[in-house]
């Protein structure tokens, strides 16, 4: 299928979607840039999950009639999609069906605390890839280079020292984009008997992804991801994992559908996607997730990406031409996704993001992206002893953060213009509304009602927010 983005656009109703703004005279469509934290589902994705519902809703699995039998049918030939879409073999590796990506990591680090040493973690990850792994065992982190690329003299240093039996890497970086070498990273990993899990959360919907085979050097071991930054709704993810391994530890989440017999004193537990994750599943969101994949497909991962980096080189260029603008991670538009983390001098990042959102109908995000380490390395604080201290007692502190511009199929160069010349008036102390910035990490717009019904409306020229 030819790239066609006014095609594309049609295909999901948030580009028709409009929100009233302070100085418009209409209500303006807004320009999401959004996507590193959840992509909208198109038109056949809603379909496909509305037609399960309305159609075909009923329980998986040992149910013989032919709701339960259709709605087997279609859940199960998610996992071929996944394998299909990631380049996964089902005769060596399962795909577990989670809830989220924190969910499906969480489960690889559960099934990695079964095995002797250190997970070898880096300070590029997003907490799900490191909290978890934490509270199984010890772990050790690979610092960054200056450009917040990760120090890969340093990583072969502590896979060295350490007795490592997993690196646990992101395949890109949810603040700036940047994505490690991690098919080298899985060669050095299993070198010294390692196993590699990547969270492919920013990456699976932005660039082609290959396992490769079970077997090659540079195979990825596990990788996990989730439907809601694939284009599907919330409550979809999935664990790719070593079918032999997974079969050979003690259930994750033991209870209905884990077993094939319980006896009062003893219980026999499945093999393969079913063995660890109890209970009824996400059925329709997991048929979405399939959709959304197969959506992607026919567009076609290499014409997406060529689309995106246009776009990222555009929103890098413009930014960085700013004034008093900073833009974090490595300039190489080639190196990274469509992920730009920027500070601009003297304006709070709440209060940018207030202000792109109120005034310019810009969705942005800001704070620390779940990336702590990440953004204090990036910032350069420092010591965050005392930050913490003041937060574990309740008081009321700034935090350090940036805002993020995150890129998705649907973005044109439009609206990326749209997006640097609302920066530009900010870093030129252009805006028109009155911001109180009280409340610690949440902005709340005064000048919108909110209808639980009806949803939102009402607007006024004298924008107020409080954050």
């Amino acid at each position: 299928m030819k790239f066609d983005i006014r095609w594309i656009r049609d295909e999901f109703p948030i580009c028709r979607q409009k929100f009233p703004v302070p100085g418009f005279d209409a209500p303006q469509p807004i320009r999401y840039f959004d996507h590193g934290a959840s992509t909208h589902p198109p038109r056949v994705v809603l379909e496909a999950h509305r037609e399960f519902l309305e159609k075909y809703y009923a329980n998986i699995h040992r149910g013989h009639h032919n709701l339960s039998m259709i709605a087997s049918d279609l859940f199960d030939r998610t996992a071929e999609t996944v394998a299909e879409f990631i380049g996964a073999d089902l005769k060596h590796q399962t795909v577990f069906l989670a809830s989220n990506t924190t969910a499906a990591l969480d489960l690889a680090a559960f099934a990695m605390s079964h095995t002797e040493g250190v997970v070898l973690t880096t300070v590029l990850e997003h907490h799900s890839n490191d909290l978890p792994h934490r509270s199984y065992g010890k772990t050790v982190m690979v610092g960054m280079n200056p450009d917040g690329s990760l120090d890969m003299n340093d990583f072969a240093e502590k896979l060295e020292k350490h007795p490592v039996k997993l690196v646990a890497v992101t395949g890109a970086s949810n603040v700036t984009g940047w994505m490690p070498d991690i098919h080298k990273m899985a060669r050095m990993a299993h070198a010294q008997g390692a196993k590699i899990c990547i969270d492919g959360a920013q990456l699976l919907a932005h660039k082609s992804v290959d396992l490769k085979p079970f077997g090659d050097p540079e195979h990825l071991d596990f990788f996990a991801a989730a439907g809601h930054k694939a284009y599907a709704p919330f409550g979809s993810a999935f664990l790719v994992a070593p079918k032999d391994f997974m079969d050979g530890i003690p259930p994750y989440r033991p209870g209905g559908g884990t077993v094939l017999a319980v006896t009062e004193g003893d219980a026999l537990f499945t093999k393969g996607p079913d063995r660890h994750l109890g209970g009824t599943p996400n059925i329709p969101g997991a048929i979405a997730m399939a959709k959304a994949l197969r959506f992607l497909q026919d567009i076609g991962l290499d014409s997406i990406r060529e689309h995106e980096v246009e776009l990222t080189e555009q929103l890098l260029a413009g930014l960085s031409a700013i004034p008093g603008v900073t833009v974090y991670g490595p300039a190489d538009p080639a190196q990274r996704l469509g992920v730009a983390a920027f500070n601009i001098e003297g304006v709070h990042h709440d209060l940018a993001a207030a202000i792109l959102n109120n005034e310019a109908a810009i969705a942005t995000r800001n704070g620390c992206f779940c990336a702590h380490p990440y953004l204090h390395h990036l910032l350069a604080v420092g010591d965050v002893t005392d930050l913490v201290n003041r937060l574990g007692r309740g008081e009321d502190t700034e935090l350090p953060g940036a805002v993020r511009a995150s890129i998705g199929l649907f973005n044109t160069p439009e609206e990326v213009d749209h997006l640097i010349d609302w920066v530009g008036r900010l870093a030129r102390r252009e805006w028109t509304g009155t911001y109180d910035l009280e409340q610690r990490d949440y902005c709340k717009p005064v000048f919108f009602e909110f209808d639980g019904e009806s949803g939102m409306s009402g607007a006024s020229t004298h924008a107020t927010a409080r954050v």
